[in-house]
């Protein structure tokens, strides 16, 4: 099968749907015409017990029974009303497909909904469903039933997609390494600014003046103090 997206009708702006997405929205269909025919089934099945023996209780077209016909003409008629008066079903909506004629206008005449989801429908059924796998091959994915009604299922609402580009993550700052510092090499070192750079051996201590009238104090009494011994020693 092709793609769903290959055709288009460039005149119109369309995109013809395809066999996979038509399908899907055939299935949908049908499970909510099932369920919504559920009470209709349990109502003529109590009908058929009470007519059993008589001629509508059998077959009464070929091996159809008034059970098959009547729910037979409920899934039609749940074909039939969506597209004639919304232009597609459900499990059409949900696939965002709908059914358009080939015509200026677009629109469908209830006509030609009805030959489509009866006539049509059941030639495109017969021979192993032969008339819907010709969606997968057709240039504009028509069906049987498509091709006798001209018809086409479209593609419906165009969403427009914005591409998403991922932001690029901020890598963090790599905090330089800190190294202690190396010890200076040599007779010299660095000293505060109120300091000088002197060689060791130069340094000499700076003594304050008070220091230096505390030192000579000290050798004067050291001197008194000898002198005493010794006159001291000499009276002896």
């Amino acid at each position: 099968m092709q793609n769903n997206y290959d055709s288009c009708r460039a005149d119109a702006g369309v995109t013809y749907a395809g066999f996979w997405v038509r399908l899907a929205a055939y299935l949908i269909d049908s499970g909510i015409a099932f369920l919504l025919l559920l009470v209709v089934r349990l109502v003529m099945s109590g009908v058929l017990s009470a007519l059993y023996g008589t001629a509508l209780g059998g077959n009464i077209l070929f091996h159809y029974t008034l059970k098959d016909i009547v729910l037979y003409l409920g899934q039609v008629l749940y074909f039939i009303l969506c597209t004639r008066y919304t232009g597609t079903t459900p499990g059409k909506r949900v696939m965002n497909l709908r059914v358009i004629s080939v015509e200026e206008s677009g629109e469908l005449d209830l006509l030609t909904v009805v030959y489509r989801e009866t006539v049509g429908r059941f030639l495109s059924s017969i021979f192993v469903c032969i008339g819907y796998l010709i969606i997968g091959v057709d240039r504009e994915k028509r069906g049987f039933h498509d091709m006798l009604c001209d018809t086409r299922v479209v593609y419906g609402k165009r969403v427009k997609v914005y591409p998403v580009y991922p932001y690029a993550q901020a890598r963090p700052v790599e905090t330089p390494p800190v190294y202690p510092a190396e010890p200076q090499s040599g007779p010299y070192h660095m000293v505060e600014p109120a300091e000088q750079n002197v060689h060791p051996a130069e340094a000499v201590p700076q003594i304050l003046p008070n220091e230096r009238q505390q030192e000579a104090f000290g050798a004067g009494e050291a001197g008194r103090q000898a002198e005493e011994e010794k006159g001291d020693s000499d009276e002896l």
